[in-house]
């Protein structure tokens, strides 16, 4: 049992360390920092997705590489932390939230690019794909794959919780041993 985790601390650190070398930039800029104040999937912020993002992303980047298949690690890296920069002021860029998902890749490699000058175009291509299939074109790299798994794992993780919070399972129990006419349905309004 130590032996695993010392192993884990090991690639804790190595991930840690990798994302500081390739995305000190990123880290360091205002937008950035903005992240954490901009909430995303219900219950938690861009700044904080993006990480796990970035995380998972790198996970299964080594993945792939003890198994001889070629990643670039400063491209993941890079490309993870501004793929939802984009999202940044939704609200004043975008009309609602369908717009924001088709919409906001674009705007985050143009923010990407004022952050990393020298962004790679595989980069900026990952960025632009991570929402397939909702929106954008398919992944066409090995990274831009691993990308778009990771946003998708990481969003469900989030979204996972707020049902968690919301206990529906105990609440639909309530229903069904109480008063039915407590449950009447409500009309939806879009956000």
């Amino acid at each position: 049992m130590l032996k695993m985790n010392q192993k884990n601390i090991a690639l804790e650190n190595n991930i840690c360390s990798s994302i500081v070398q390739y995305g000190r930039d990123i880290l360091d800029s205002d937008v950035f920092r903005k992240a954490a104040s901009e909430t995303h999937h219900l219950h938690g912020n861009v700044f904080r997705h993006t990480i796990n993002v970035c995380v998972l992303a790198l996970r299964l980047c080594y993945q792939l590489e003890q198994r001889g298949i070629p990643v670039s690690e400063k491209d993941l890296i890079q490309a993870a932390l501004c793929h939802d920069l984009g999202m940044i002021n939704r609200d004043a860029k975008y009309k609602d939230r369908i717009d924001s998902w088709k919409c906001h890749p674009k705007e985050s490699v143009r923010i990407a690019k004022e952050l990393v000058p020298d962004l790679s175009e595989n980069a900026q291509e990952m960025i632009l794909s991570h929402m397939w299939p909702v929106a954008g074109s398919p992944p066409s790299s090995n990274e831009a794959m691993l990308l778009c798994i990771a946003d998708k794992y990481a969003s469900m993780e989030e979204w996972k919780t707020w049902l968690k919070d919301c206990n529906f399972a105990s609440r639909i129990k309530e229903y069904l041993e109480t008063d039915h006419n407590k449950y009447k349905r409500t009309e939806r309004k879009e956000p």
